[in-house]
């Protein structure tokens, strides 16, 4: 195809003259592709100054033409297609340099977060927002003020990332990820700013305890657990505190901070109490998230996770068998010529994706398993409750997703007898090893045994 030739005005004294140029549109900012049996899906951004577009697909060692004149930002592939795409914005004088800048994805179509870092921006008006997202397409910001839109980020990374902006006055955004078949879903936010003349409440402390009476800290409602005259709470500020009673005549009459210890996130439920311990877990705003282990005493961390993929708004739960002495004595006895099941103990923690992973308590590091729950799509955003049948036998995890109460058995595990280990660790056996290997990559599926509705 010929295209035309650009000329851009040059003045010299009194008289102007053009001269030939090269200029063409820009590239796509973002080319994604959605695999699809029936033939991939492309989504690319839309360039302001392009005419059309030109899809490629890269067959045997070239760039082979699909379309040399399209108009749209969608495509459909053949199901035939290669799977390695370029596309490229063009108008009538010349086409933008050629890029291969595939962004594939299969996951789920779900806006998992849109989040700022203050409910109220400082004196200066700014403020960091922040997006995860999953399966879109494309995605766009907008800020309203007093019902009109007033700024609009039209282009933004589909998957995740952060943007710091600033507001002179009440601000609402609205974050819009679409499909790939272009439908939307939308999550807002709204920001204040400061008030010129603030007013300060101090209220009226009653007969009851009020540990935070006037302390000026934002709290997090669903972290704060009381302990033996011991108050364990978080605050969005990222920290974690230790208040104690302060008794006169046996009778409480104040409360102390002991210790506070500041962290890379914010807890976001109850702490898990082990022994002289606090086991907690961690969600960071760049959507990750980490299980910590502290002393009750001086608040000094003794383990830590690593980091995970998704935040974790749930605790962590310390699940172990009920086997009594005499119970783990017989089953030593019984063990030597049949297999034992023993439910999994260690360290559950639960995703907000959905996923569980059983952590060894002596290492946090050590991911022992991990499981999906089937039959449903959860996401944790609160501790699941775990109960135990009154013979101490099965355990059980109750969980809620939206409108509905499921539980599933807590998972167990079947160790060898002690006749058919010793002889494979005579004689080898690699390939129970292998599989063994094999069974820990992939998350185990937990099956819902009960289900009702709220």
């Amino acid at each position: 195809m010929e295209f035309k030739q650009a000329y851009a005005p040059i003045k010299v004294g009194k008289f102007t003259t053009f001269i030939p140029i090269e200029r063409s549109p820009d590239a796509p900012v973002y080319v994604s592709v959605q695999p699809n049996d029936a033939g991939d899906r492309l989504v690319w951004t839309a360039v302001g100054d392009a005419d059309y577009y030109r899809i490629e697909q890269y067959i045997n060692g070239k760039w082979v033409i699909v379309n040399a004149n399209y108009q749209g930002n969608h495509y459909t592939m053949p199901s035939t297609a290669s799977g390695v795409y370029r596309v490229t914005a063009c108008d009538e004088y010349g086409c933008a340099e050629a890029k291969q800048q595939n962004r594939v994805t299969s996951e789920l179509f779900s806006v998992n977060a849109f989040y700022s870092d203050r409910s109220q921006v400082d004196e200066f008006g700014q403020l960091k927002l922040g997006w995860q997202i999953t399966g879109a397409a494309r995605v766009s910001l907008t800020r309203y003020e007093n019902g009109s839109a007033v700024y609009s980020w039209p282009i933004l990374n589909p998957q995740q990332g952060t943007l710091t902006t600033q507001i002179t006055q009440r601000s609402h955004f609205k974050l819009t990820a679409y499909d790939f078949n272009g439908q939307a879903t939308t999550r807002a936010l709204s920001i204040t700013t400061m008030p010129e003349n603030p007013i300060q409440l101090d209220g009226v402390k009653g007969q009851y305890h009020q540990p935070h009476f006037l302390s000026g800290l934002d709290v997090v409602e669903h972290s704060v657990l009381e302990n033996e005259d011991n108050l364990f709470f978080a605050t969005h500020d990222q920290t974690l505190y230790r208040y104690s009673v302060n008794k006169q005549a046996g009778k409480i009459v104040d409360w102390k901070p002991e210790w506070k210890l500041s962290l890379p996130g914010v807890v976001n439920d109850t702490p898990t109490l082990i022994g002289s311990e606090l086991l907690f877990s961690v969600s960071m705003l760049n959507g990750t998230g980490q299980v910590y282990r502290a002393r009750l005493s001086d608040g000094k961390i003794t383990q830590r996770s690593k980091a995970t993929n998704s935040n974790l708004l749930a605790s962590p739960l310390f699940v172990q068998s009920k086997l009594s002495t005499s119970d783990r004595a017989l089953r030593t006895v019984s063990g030597i010529f049949t297999p034992t099941t023993e439910v999994q103990g260690g360290i559950y923690v639960f995703h907000h994706n959905g996923l569980i992973q059983v952590l060894d308590p002596n290492n946090l590091e050590v991911v022992l398993s991990e499981y999906n729950v089937g039959e449903a799509q959860v996401r944790f955003i609160n501790t699941p409750s775990l109960i135990t049948e009154s013979s101490g036998g099965m355990q059980q995890l109750i969980m809620q997703n939206d409108d509905e109460l499921f539980g599933v058995n807590v998972p167990t595990l079947t160790s060898p007898s002690i006749i058919n280990n010793t002889m494979e660790q005579l004689f080898g056996s690699e390939q129970t090893e292998s599989q063994a290997d094999n069974t820990n990559k992939q998350p185990q599926t937990l099956p819902v045994v009960w289900r009702k509705k709220l």
